[in-house]
């Protein structure tokens, strides 16, 4: 019986020490709830002693009792608090101070043999007052809490009634254990053991009277995953020491088959307990019991939130599957599909976790059920029938027909309906209220702002490809009408010159140079060609090839060269066509009757290739904006757009600059800025056009 009694008290020091743990973290400094978390510690230590007191078996009885005057003193203190909080009267207040100055006196009584006196005057403490007056404690806290239930208004008694009954069940047995201590002058063993279970017992009563009681503690628990988990494992510890327990007595009178029948109990006992702690039914009705009778609100709004964006923001599965079970995880559901409208506008699956769906499921948007989901965020519980007169809001019955379909959850961003989520039965049945309903809608929005998001993101890298597409159309259009201008130039004049040895050389030339392009851009096209090597060249060769492809549109440029040699590092063949746009642009600007200048100097160390023409110029604002813009051309149809854009990217990666001064109505300047190449080992020698110049 005395390793029973150690069990009940630790296990009762246990609970209350989980009660105040909770009880201290929701405190938000009220002295009621201040004096309810001084109790329960008071009952942690009491539990503890008596616990010692039995293991050694050796502490002096007025030490228990006064334990046990203190404890009764802690609760009698918090009782009595609670009438300040309903304006106590007079009598009230004779009440308290009189129950304060007994326990106090039992206190000091326990004390007496401690004393110098007592030994002086060699009067001995007698036991039966002590008992007698710890009596009279549990009947006034009986009495206490009668008078506090009966007076407080209706309205308040759904608040207070687990109190009562949580502390008029500790001073009823009280009262029953130690009448019996002053009839017979000695306590009964079996509910003297049995007496720290009971109190155990009473903590979850107590803590759901704190939550209901905001002028104690504004919440009980800040956490909900700390009640859960700690709820669940005092649970299980005292079903393995019950088990324990049981286990005991049947190998004490089992007789032979005891010490079997023990081992096959504790070990179904352990499995029991492995089974109920794997499985999510059994823990999603630990938490609907919590949330019941241990919350204001059904909901920990932050943990959801936290858990809501977690899931999306994972990496593990695709964005639809993860939206089905961020939803879904709401409500406790294991199973759930996501719905999503394509271009017809229907609805169809996009995803499904754990819910068998079957193929070709489309639901209209425009059906009227669909439509009130969009208009007003309703969310359809299949489990009731539709308004009375209303049948043609009733869920699509292909959503119904899914199993164990129990919830039609709209995701909806800013009027436009992105797509269902159809959630499965919980785990644990439970009812649905304006708090779901009311998570349920944010939380759609959320997830449907997500998908959304996916969707334009995947819409736009798509037109992005066909953008780079287009862009490197663009630029093999652009050098492929230059080509077409030379072969267009050769017709015109063959029919004249074709007898003309020197016009046929040049056309020889020309198509040569022009099929040389023509094959380059093949190359490129089928990745075939590697990145030009930039080689050290003369600059006035580069300027000469780019002027003869240039001189059969007018005006033909005037070329202002350099009083030195310069060279550069480049690709000859490039660097030409780049420099033939910008002088074919150069004559466009100027027209027939107009001039193109272009001057080659040095300044510094670099080379300065200036283009100017007297054309009708160009403002600040089209030069900083429109200028270099891709695919944008002042040319109407003749222009693709990317010459100007084309010559300035590829003088960047020379190492180089553009710049252009132009000035509306008198013309325009563009300059190209080189760095100068080393005096290395003249690398050109052997390129003919080099060698020629």
């Amino acid at each position: 019986m005395h390793a029973i009694a150690i069990a009940s008290y630790l296990i009762c020091a246990a609970a209350f020490l989980v009660g105040a743990v909770l009880l201290t973290i929701g405190w938000r400094g009220q002295r009621t709830g201040a004096l309810l978390i001084v109790a329960t510690l008071v009952t942690v230590l009491w539990s503890v002693f008596l616990a010692y007191a039995e293991w050694t078996r050796a502490v002096p009885a007025n030490w228990i009792l006064l334990a046990e005057v203190l404890r009764f003193g802690a609760w009698l203190t918090f009782v009595s608090a609670l009438f300040g909080t309903w304006q106590a009267s007079g009598w009230q207040r004779g009440w308290r101070i009189g129950v304060h100055a007994l326990w106090i006196a039992l206190a000091l009584y326990c004390l007496w043999p401690m004393t110098g006196l007592a030994q002086a005057t060699a009067v001995a403490l007698d036991i039966g007052l002590p008992l007698a007056g710890t009596l009279v404690l549990a009947l006034l806290g009986v009495v206490f809490l009668e008078q506090i239930y009966r007076n407080v208004d209706p309205e308040q008694r759904w608040a207070l009634k687990f109190l009562v009954i949580a502390l008029g069940a500790l001073f009823a047995y009280d009262i029953f254990l130690y009448s019996y201590a002053v009839l017979y002058r000695e306590f009964n063993l079996s509910a003297w053991a049995a007496r720290g279970f009971i109190d155990a017992a009473m903590v979850p009563l107590l803590l759901v009277a704190a939550a209901r009681n905001p002028q104690w503690s504004l919440e009980v628990g800040v956490s909900r995953r700390v009640v859960f988990y700690s709820t669940s494992l005092l649970v299980v510890a005292i079903y393995i020491i019950a088990t324990a327990i049981g286990g005991y007595y049947v190998r004490l009178y089992g007789g032979d088959w005891g010490s079997v029948a023990q081992i096959t109990l504790v070990c179904f006992a352990l499995v029991v307990v492995l089974l109920l702690a794997t499985s999510g039914q059994a823990r999603a009705r630990v938490r609907v019991i919590l949330q019941k009778n241990f919350f204001s609100f059904r909901h920990d709004y932050r943990e959801e939130w936290l858990r809501l964006t977690a899931t999306l923001s994972a990496s593990d599965t695709e964005l639809p599957m993860r939206a089905v079970r961020a939803v879904a995880q709401i409500m406790d559901s294991p199973a759930g599909a996501l719905l999503m409208c394509d271009e017809q506008g229907n609805l169809v699956t996009e995803a499904r976790w754990n819910m068998p769906v079957p193929p070709g499921l489309a639901v209209s948007t425009a059906a009227p059920a669909i439509e009130l989901m969009r208009k007003r965020h309703w969310i359809f519980n299949l489990d009731e029938p539709p308004p009375l007169g209303q049948e043609q809001l009733r869920a699509p019955e292909g959503l119904r027909a899914l199993p164990r379909a129990w919830l039609l959850v709209p995701l909806v961003l800013e009027d436009r309906l992105v797509g269902i989520v159809v959630v499965a039965q919980s785990r644990a049945r439970r009812t649905f209220d304006w708090e779901d309903i009311d998570l349920l809608r944010a939380a759609g929005s959320q997830v449907a702002g997500t998908l959304a998001q996916a969707v334009n993101a995947r819409r736009l890298a798509e037109a992005r490809q066909f953008e780079g597409f287009n862009r490197l159309t663009a630029f093999l259009m652009h050098d492929l009408k230059n080509v077409a201008a030379q072969q267009s130039l050769l017709l015109q004049n063959a029919e004249r010159h074709k007898r003309n040895p020197a016009f046929v050389d040049d056309m020889l030339t020309t198509v040569a140079n022009s099929v040389g392009r023509i094959s380059r851009l093949l190359e490129q096209l089928r990745g075939g060609v590697a990145p030009a090597n930039l080689n050290r060249v003369q600059l006035a060769a580069v300027i000469e090839r780019a002027l003869a492809e240039c001189q059969a549109q007018s005006p033909r440029p005037d070329y202002r060269p350099a009083p030195e040699k310069l060279w550069v590092r480049a690709d000859q063949e490039q660097f030409a066509t780049v420099l033939g746009h910008v002088l074919r642009n150069a004559q466009d600007a100027a027209g027939i009757h107009g001039h193109v200048t272009l001057t080659a100097k040095r300044i510094a160390n670099e080379a300065v290739i200036d283009i100017e023409d007297d054309g009708a110029g160009m403002d600040e604002d089209f030069i900083r904006n429109r200028l270099f813009k891709p695919f944008f051309s002042t040319k109407e149809s003749k222009g693709m757009g990317v010459g100007a854009y084309q010559a300035r990217e590829y003088v960047r990666s020379l190492g180089g600059a553009v710049s252009v001064d132009s000035t509306p109505g008198k013309g325009t300047t563009f300059s190209i800025r080189l760095p100068l190449a080393g005096h290395e080992g003249d690398s050109a020698a052997a390129d003919p056009m080099t060698a020629t110049s």
